[in-house]
């Protein structure tokens, strides 16, 4: 009586085919993967604290999580929004207010 294997039946292996040559695209085996600068989300709550302190903790996390790349931009929600120098700080209705998306905006 023969015995029926227990290994698991591996699925087909698709890849992606090569596009136009755009340096922000990488091959690796024969597989595309768009590099994006990394993001950090921080999460403050304290009713005492102002959103600019806010916004320079998040700021420093991300500078010790990331050291060398250097913060471009903050995502806030929309009743958040407050100027930092050197920064772009944008509003966005999907950002959850106590919530900062520290991170670098893409090049275009």
């Amino acid at each position: 009586m023969a015995r029926k294997s227990s290994a698991p039946v591996s699925a087909p292996v698709t890849t992606l085919a090569p596009v136009a040559a755009d340096p922000a695209l990488t091959s690796v085996s024969d597989t595309l993967i768009r590099r994006q600068p990394p993001f950090l989300m921080w999460y403050d709550d304290n009713p005492k604290t102002p959103v600019a302190q806010k916004i320079a903790a998040a700021i420093a996390a991300y500078k010790m999580r990331f050291p060398g790349v250097e913060p471009t931009l903050v995502l806030v929600n929309e009743a958040e929004v407050t100027p930092v120098e050197g920064i772009a700080v944008r509003g966005m209705v999907t950002v959850s207010r106590h919530t900062y998306w520290v991170g670098q905006a893409m090049a275009r």
